[in-house]
């Protein structure tokens, strides 16, 4: 694997440990100005758009937490495969997993700029 590959698969990877967060601050910085976001319930382009749509996710989701199955680098994209723990309903975060929860299996499409920052996502429920 190339330095360039291995450091935008560390990027993903940060990405989705500040996406499981929910930490929106941390997710502003990873993304370029112009980002891009795509998925099956809209598009949404511009930082501040795509921070607004991130914001929705997690205000929606008790909890949610990417899990990583695979991680796919070619040039300055990306593709990754994951699980999405999704629990909506409950009180308890660490407590209510076992009857309000879902498994959403996601394929993630990234670009980066040439600065590392993330420049589009897709995502697409497989």
């Amino acid at each position: 694997m190339s330095m360039e590959n291995a450091m935008i698969e560390n990027v993903l990877r940060d990405y989705f440990e500040a996406f499981s967060n929910k930490d929106v601050d941390t997710l502003e910085t990873m993304f370029s100005k112009d980002i891009q976001l795509t998925d099956s319930h809209g598009h949404w382009s511009g930082i501040e758009d795509v921070i607004e749509a991130n914001k929705t996710i997690f205000k929606n989701c008790l909890r949610i937490t990417a899990i990583i199955d695979e991680i796919v680098v070619e040039g300055d994209s990306a593709c990754a495969i994951i699980d999405i723990e999704i629990m909506t309903q409950g009180s308890d975060p660490t407590n209510d997993f076992r009857e309000n929860h879902q498994t959403l299996k996601v394929i993630d499409y990234f670009v980066f700029d040439t600065d590392l920052r993330i420049r589009k996502i897709s995502a697409y429920k497989q």
